[in-house]
């Protein structure tokens, strides 16, 4: 998709979601100051909803792009209407030369500010999962700056008018850790714990109004999942205490 045909329908959309936004939820900034200026940045960020992207779009005034599932583009309508905003898939199953890293790199060379969510996966109950390293190759390869960002909720099941934070973190350079595009995943433990921390903390520390913190009525398959098998390890803890206490 052309450049300026992305740049037109973008800042058409953003400031039209961001009335509609501000209208039915309380958003509040910190940390903006942050974004390095006159550079494309890769913000890293914590996975809460489906509305992460536009909030954190937010955060800065130039065109962002995002790694959207493929699945998502597979209806015309909808998948053509995510690329305008600056989408593109992790895969591609009709262009098997296809490589996602490859693309996030170029548009970064283009001074377009990239979205990334380093968990892969939405966290609903409000606490920060486990990071993967994709970011850190990013950074590595493109030479561009990671700022993390936090994503604080008042609950986790949002309604008109909840509280939203959106915290922008110190950038983070892979050229500190020594890091460049024929770095291996191992060598980018560090950096991969340092973002994840700044987010983390961001979410977890110092909350900047009262949390509520009910159960999410929509949770993702992977959090069902985990529910499941601490049930099952529960109920075979108490299978075993029970054992015992028979024989004793």
């Amino acid at each position: 998709m052309p450049y300026p045909i992305v740049f037109f329908f973008y800042r058409i959309a953003y400031y039209l979601v961001r009335i509609a936004f501000f209208f039915y939820y309380r958003i509040s900034f910190e940390g903006r100051e942050n974004v390095p200026k006159g550079t494309a940045v890769i913000f890293a960020s914590n996975h809460r909803s489906y509305l992460d992207p536009v909030l954190v779009a937010m955060a800065a005034p130039h065109p962002f792009n995002f790694i959207a599932k493929e699945p998502l583009f597979k209806n015309p309508v909808f998948g053509g209407f995510i690329r305008l905003m600056g989408a593109f898939p992790t895969a591609d199953a009709k262009h098997p030369d296809y490589d996602m890293l490859s693309e996030a790199t170029k548009r970064l060379d283009r001074r377009r500010h990239l979205t990334i969510f380093p968990e892969g996966t939405r966290h609903t109950d409000g606490k920060v999962g486990r990071g993967k390293s994709g970011v850190c190759v990013l950074a590595a390869r493109s030479g561009k700056p990671v700022v993390p960002i936090g994503l604080i909720f008042d609950s986790n099941n949002l309604h008109f008018r909840s509280r939203i934070c959106v915290r922008v973190g110190k950038p983070i350079y892979a050229a500190d850790y020594g890091l460049n595009a024929d770095s291996n995943p191992h060598e980018m433990h560090a950096m991969r714990k340092d973002i994840m921390d700044s987010i983390k903390s961001m979410v977890e520390e110092n909350p900047p109004f009262p949390i509520l913190h009910d159960v999410p009525k929509h949770r993702t398959s992977i959090e069902i999942a985990q529910d499941k098998k601490r049930a099952a390890l529960e109920a075979q803890k108490k299978a075993a205490q029970s054992a015992d206490t028979t024989e004793e």
